[in-house]
């Protein structure tokens, strides 16, 4: 599967439009659905799951197109949709908590992935037409060189856990490698590629940032699935989980590389 869907994730990047936004939309609303399911599971949350994915629909759509400048209108619109069904539905347990679930896949899925757009410039904003590609790809690489660093280094000198009651796999060798391999793979990017005009001090630090992000939006995905007793996230990927199992990293990497790009002016 990750043979087939690296290089597509890919092609897409540099493809752009509307090939862009149907990968990131796939990602995006199935990372929505397994959220739901895992979060408020049952039958009676279906309706309310299916709305789920249509206000997300429009969060994209409104990121890829106008840069989010309607999400306002979008949320409370699904909000007020989401609090009427739960209204007609009196008989569907514990309320409170789908309505919680509802917001998180808006605020924990979607938003971050919508960064996604944006990093590339499909709303005219910060990515250019040489370099914005190059961003999104940039980021994947130092996430996919920090997860595999730190597995590699885990499995070999693993010896103190970093969040057992979190993540019991997880060591501290295996955050520190990861970490310093996304910083390499951030270097490597400032000196190979043009297009993203980084110096190599630059590199190398947003990489460090982006391995960091990337052990945290691990440990986030582990705490939710933990909390719901569920070990993966979903079976899309056999041996693998699901989607938010893949991309759970990218969740808060995508903002973070974006803002730390605004501060900076681009670098």
């Amino acid at each position: 599967m990750a043979l087939v869907g690296a290089p597509l994730l890919i092609a897409a990047i540099f493809l752009g439009g509307p090939w862009f936004f149907a990968v990131v939309g796939v990602i995006a609303l199935r990372g929505q659905w397994e959220l739901t399911r895992i979060l408020a599971p049952g039958e009676s949350g279906l309706p309310i799951r299916l709305m789920t994915l249509i206000v997300g629909l429009a969060l994209l759509v409104d990121a890829w197109l106008s840069a989010g400048s309607h999400w306002g209108v979008v949320l409370v619109a699904g909000t007020a949709v989401v609090l009427l069904d739960l209204v007609v539905q009196p008989e569907m347990p514990a309320p409170g908590m789908t309505a919680g679930v509802t917001t998180l896949s808006w605020v924990y899925v979607v938003a971050p992935l919508a960064h996604l757009f944006w990093l590339r410039g499909e709303a005219g904003i910060l990515g250019t037409p040489s370099g914005g590609p190059w961003l999104v790809l940039g980021l994947f690489l130092m996430v996919w060189g920090s997860d595999t660093l730190a597995y590699l280094a885990g499995m070999q000198w693993g010896r103190h856990k970093l969040v057992p009651a979190v993540s019991p796999g997880k060591s501290v060798e295996g955050m520190v490698a990861g970490i310093i391999g996304a910083g390499a793979v951030g270097t490597g990017l400032a000196a190979w590629v043009p297009g993203l005009a980084w110096s190599l001090p630059a590199g190398g630090g947003i990489g460090v940032l982006i391995g960091v992000g990337a052990v945290l939006g691990d440990l986030m995905e582990s705490r939710l699935k933990r909390g719901a007793g569920a070990k993966d996230a979903g079976n899309l990927l056999p041996g693998h989980g699901g989607v938010l199992d893949r991309f759970d990293s990218t969740l808060l990497c995508a903002p973070l590389l974006y803002y730390v790009l605004v501060l900076l002016g681009g670098v």
